[in-house]
């Protein structure tokens, strides 16, 4: 496995922001991860993982240490009656079209996040009122050392946009999930269905990392910026978009500080104070 030097991470993020990795590796296998940690550990760097970087903020520092890319490796998928079992660096957009292929239904709301598996476990992500833990049965981890250990349904702690694996220090490797079976003809029309109200919410066509702020326990985040009249509210590059407004864009050289400081005067102005749903990618020790 290569191991590449100074890396510019700003390609690897759907924000187009950021600066370079110190070090920075695609593992292909669970083998490959195990290398990789062994390679952090023996030379004590710092490790970020990184899927497809469609929730992630790189600082304008970039990172200093070994980032992870989970996206472009980890990619097996295997389907055995209602049953998927997927590397954690499966594009959604792969997953969701070979489950319908197969007439496996239940996870088409998540038709058009362009996010990883791993990823999308990690935050538990969700769209239109429902949540990828609502078919995961089992996970399979990596910790620092290089083990791995299986986690049921049960052990990870699922909640809104949240998992324990957030304050953990493991990697996802593998997902299983449980599906139901349906005619194809249905599923097709439910992603066509989700894909059209996705195109006509959310602002597709500039770069940017998705929703930006959990949604309060009965209200929507992007109502209530709106409501604060912040649509169109810019700093730098970074602008409030105009069409959602849970939304930052990067409107062609935006930077990391520039978001960071958008969110902010977000959260002052906004009662009750928006929680961030972003991950920001920072040195975090690992071992």
């Amino acid at each position: 496995m290569r191991f590449l030097r100074n890396q510019s991470l700003k390609k690897y993020t759907s924000f187009r922001i950021g600066g370079a990795a110190d070090h920075f590796c695609v593992p292909a296998s669970p083998a490959d991860l195990q290398e990789a940690l062994a390679f952090a550990r023996a030379r004590n760097l710092r490790v970020a993982v990184l899927g497809a970087g469609t929730n992630t903020l790189v600082l304008d520092r970039g990172f200093r240490g070994l980032v992870i890319k989970l996206a472009g490796g980890l990619n097996w998928l295997r389907i055995k009656g209602r049953r998927a079992h997927v590397g954690a660096g499966v594009p959604l957009p792969r997953l969701i079209r070979s489950l319908a292929a197969r007439g496996l239904s239940g996870m088409e709301f998540l038709a058009g996040i362009p996010g990883t598996v791993g990823g999308a476990i990690f935050m538990n992500a969700g769209a239109w009122g429902k949540e990828i833990s609502g078919f995961v049965e089992e996970v399979k981890v990596m910790d620092e050392k290089g083990r791995v250990r299986t986690l049921k349904k049960r052990d990870l702690g699922f909640s809104y946009r949240k998992s324990k694996l957030q304050k953990k220090k493991w990697i996802i490797c593998e997902a299983r999930f449980k599906l139901r079976r349906q005619r194809k003809k249905s599923i097709n029309k439910k992603i066509r269905e989700f894909m059209a109200r996705r195109r006509e919410k959310q602002p597709l066509g500039s770069p940017s990392c998705g929703s930006v702020f959990r949604n309060p326990q009965g209200d929507f985040a992007g109502r209530l910026i709106e409501a604060a009249g912040l649509k169109g509210m810019r700093i730098g590059d970074a602008q409030v978009s105009f069409k959602h407004g849970n939304f930052i864009l990067n409107l062609g050289d935006a930077r990391a500080k520039d978001v960071i400081k958008l969110i902010t005067a977000i959260r002052k102005k906004v009662r009750p104070r928006l929680e961030p749903e972003i991950n920001i990618l920072v040195e975090k020790k690992m071992y």
